[in-house]
């Protein structure tokens, strides 16, 4: 039987009492187990309230982690899930530092399947479809993506996915940084109208301090205005007078000076009361007559708000983008 000797365990930095052979209790009990009072033990850590990966609210269930998390870690040796595996494989982290912004770093280049008509890569499966890489890395690492947000690429290199080169932009905005817009066939908006005069309080046919009844007029001038035969009336001009007097001719495009669609940039004329077409398409049934069916009127010049007949040609539908992708390269 041990007998307690008194005194403090032998051990370095050991204050327990001594318990048999100079040692404490703790120390004796490996002695006996494993013929060695330093013998490693596996220490046990109580549990946190949640699963120790970032992000992760689960309960614990082994290892400090979920059950989702504990069986990718047992399986892989990681916590991310393969598909995140499998896609940071494909990403060479030392790319090439961009010419035109050599202070953001290098690139992270996609090395994967890259598509060869739109320059970005593209990364996914069946169960989770198809996306793009750039924008599969900002949602990794940054977070979600702004609604009706696209990411711009600050390197000027599409294959890269590095979120600090990327910048969440409006689509408009995004298509006119692309070496302004020209990847697209995109032109800038219309310069806008010129102000207009303020309009007078009083009459200016008769000089006197008569309020404007219409127009600029008084109620007995507008009589007077009315019953002039001289007077060229809107309703006795025609659509295509109307038309003209809505271009700005210049040397070499002839640019619609009126509404322009805002989304598209193509110029929008009112045929006749709520019948609005497209300018560049009424200018090219003045000059050659009515368009083929199935067919677009393409801009040889490649201003949207052009309107001159000679820088207009009707094209199929297929060869209107095919001609758009030949301006691209």
């Amino acid at each position: 039987m041990t007998v307690r000797t008194g005194g403090v365990c032998t051990v370095k930095d050991c204050e327990k009492p001594k318990f048999g052979r100079g040692w404490c209790q703790m120390h004796y009990a490996r002695w006996q187990d494993h013929g060695d009072p330093l013998h490693p033990v596996q220490r046990y850590v109580r549990q946190g309230a949640t699963c120790s990966v970032d992000g992760c609210d689960s309960k614990p269930r082994s290892l400090g982690m979920c059950g989702t998390h504990g069986d990718r870690f047992r399986r892989y040796g990681e916590t991310t899930e393969p598909r995140e595996r499998r896609f940071w494989a494909k990403v060479d982290k030392d790319g090439p530092i961009p010419e035109q912004r050599p202070d953001l770093g290098p690139c992270w280049v996609w090395t994967g399947y890259i598509n060869s008509v739109t320059g970005y890569g593209n990364f996914g499966g069946r169960k989770a479809g198809t996306q793009l890489v750039h924008r599969i890395a900002y949602q990794y690492l940054v977070g979600p993506i702004p609604a009706g947000k696209h990411l711009d690429h600050l390197c000027r290199r599409r294959e890269c996915l590095r979120p600090s080169h990327l910048e969440p932009v409006t689509p408009r905005e995004n298509i006119r940084r692309g070496d302004q817009g020209a990847f697209w066939g995109y032109v800038h908006e219309a310069p806008p109208p010129p102000p207009k005069a303020p309009r007078p309080d009083r009459c200016t046919e008769c000089g006197g301090d008569k309020p404007i009844y219409k127009r600029t007029l008084c109620r007995p001038c507008y009589r007077r205005w009315l019953k002039d035969p001289s007077v060229e009336r809107p309703s006795k001009r025609t659509a295509e007078q109307r038309f003209w007097e809505k271009v700005e001719k210049t040397d070499s495009c002839w640019l619609w000076i009126a509404g322009i669609n805002r989304h598209t940039g193509y110029g929008r004329f009112g045929l006749r009361h709520g019948q609005m077409v497209d300018a560049h398409r009424y200018a090219y049934e003045i000059a050659n007559g009515p368009i083929p069916e199935k067919h677009d009127v393409h801009h040889t010049c490649h201003v949207r708000h052009c309107v001159n007949p000679s820088h207009l040609e009707a094209v199929t539908r297929s060869e209107n983008l095919r001609l758009r992708k030949v301006r691209r390269a």
